[in-house]
């Protein structure tokens, strides 16, 4: 866990009752987070349909006791959305951490039995990553729903798959098959509880959320940086070509054809050639393993 995690006791709660357990949910548009956070509860709190439009809108925060434990469950927007950009749901779902304060002990990404572990989803637990930072597989759980149309076993469908068996070795949480009934949801919370309890209480925090958004402005700001200069590069290289083109053009272009044309074709193949060169400077600078400043190219 992170040095940046925070750490909860017991002391004070009656002999009987446990501390409080906080669960953010996770996952695509339509794989079932608003159905699993109302079986976890055992109530109808959020709301679920079926069809292929998104129902969660924004962040909604519901609890419960169960076997004398407050439970806080946070549904989300989901992800891969084709109404709204990921940029606006990641900005909603950030806001999952305010409402399970102090911090969430477990986010669970909803995984449909249903759906192959395609390179979209992939994808979005990569943006999941990016969103909560480099510590947030310590606290992350796989939950897959509609346990009940699976064909053999959970461990059987993970291995299928060798990058989703890869992102529940990364889960420090692991994972768990979800039925379509009220009795899996003890074995849920007992496998996280477990867990809370060996890490001491520690639960994710809003300034991991910080660290991890500061992070990813300096890995896009560095991405943005090589941009430019790879643009600068070639627009550099094109126009010294077009400039030799032409004098090359004008002088080669006496003796059969206009000095004009012969310079506009100059022009146009000294371009394109120095423009080749560019970019072959460009793809030895990405190879190129030293610093900036190494004599590799020269």
């Amino acid at each position: 866990m992170s040095d940046s995690s925070k750490k909860e006791g017991d002391s004070l709660l009656p002999a009987d009752e446990k501390p409080e357990l906080r669960i953010v949910l996770l996952g695509k548009v339509r794989v079932g987070k608003s159905f699993s956070g109302n079986t976890i509860l055992g109530k109808d709190l959020f709301h679920s349909k079926p069809g292929l439009s998104p129902v969660t809108e924004k962040c909604q925060k519901e609890m419960g006791n169960i076997n004398n434990q407050n439970v806080v469950v946070v549904d989300t927007p989901g992800l891969l959305s084709i109404d709204k950009t990921e940029e606006e749901i990641v900005r909603k779902i950030k806001k999952s951490i305010k409402l399970a304060k102090p911090g969430p002990h477990v986010f669970l990404i909803v995984l449909s039995v249903r759906d192959k572990y395609t390179k979209k989803v992939e994808d979005m637990v990569k943006s999941i990553c990016d969103t909560f930072g480099k510590n947030t597989m310590d606290y992350t759980m796989v939950l897959f729903t509609r346990g009940e149309e699976l064909k053999g076993t959970i461990e059987d469908f993970i291995c299928r798959n060798e990058n989703l068996h890869e992102l529940i070795n990364k889960c420090d949480y692991g994972y768990h098959l979800l039925h379509n009934c009220p009795e899996q949801v003890p074995e849920l919370l007992k496998k996280i509880n477990d867990k809370v309890q060996a890490e001491e209480g520690s639960y994710y925090t809003a300034e991991m959320l910080q660290e991890a958004e500061t992070a990813l402005q300096q890995v896009q700001n560095a991405a943005e940086g090589e941009r430019q200069s790879k643009l600068a590069c070639i627009r550099t290289a094109v126009l010294s070509g077009m400039g030799v083109g032409c004098l090359l053009g004008y002088l080669a272009g006496e003796g059969q054809i206009t000095s004009t044309i012969g310079a506009a074709l100059g022009a146009v193949g000294g371009g394109l050639l120095c423009a080749a060169v560019a970019g072959i400077v460009i793809s030895a600078k990405k190879k190129c393993k030293c610093s900036n400043t190494c004599s590799c190219l020269v």
